[in-house]
């Protein structure tokens, strides 16, 4: 057998696997066991993990014109399988608000420190975590974004009307 009959018998065999692996069902029978391992082993269970693999076979299906190499389906698989346990995860992390953990009036034995921290628990939560994080925690307007979710230019003007709201409580002028 010559060198070209050689790769060409190899082209064919690597086309007939491409050709195999390509539509969803025979995506899903070599694939699935990988997928859902991974789901089981982010999730610690075993519904939701396979409720994620179908999401992740879903997109798959959805973007599998996109995939350059065929030959690396089962990482990119796991890949997209990752990323979606990800997501999963922070959907069932429980949200609370950030100014929980900060006393209202910390008892520094100061009276204008106390007024202070009454005014901050006044403001509205949407003004007082920023102004919480970036004045009481040291923080910086590109951590208070990450920590919010929210942009900087957000941050920032939360800081600024949350301070004209502090000057308003503090100055009695409660309108």
């Amino acid at each position: 057998m010559t060198e070209a009959e050689q790769r060409n018998g190899s082209e064919a065999a690597n086309a007939a696997q491409r050709e195999e692996t390509s539509t969803p069902q025979m995506l899903v029978r070599k694939y699935a066991s990988a997928v859902l391992g991974l789901c089981m082993a982010r999730t610690k269970n075993f519904h939701d993990s396979e409720d994620i693999m179908q999401e992740v076979f879903l997109k798959a299906f959805e973007k599998f014109g996109t995939l350059r190499d065929q030959r690396r389906i089962l990482p990119w698989l796991l890949k997209i399988a990752s990323r979606m346990c990800i997501d999963y995860q922070r959907k069932l992390r429980p949200c609370r608000s950030i100014s929980e953990d900060i006393p209202a009036m910390p008892d520094y034995g100061n009276q204008h420190i106390t007024r202070i921290h009454q005014a901050i628990s006044e403001l509205p939560e949407g003004y007082r975590e920023p102004i919480t994080l970036y004045y009481l925690d040291g923080r910086n307007c590109a951590s208070v974004a990450r920590t919010l979710g929210i942009s900087e230019d957000a941050v920032r003007q939360r800081l600024v009307r949350g301070r004209l709201r502090l000057h308003e409580i503090l100055s009695g002028d409660k309108s």
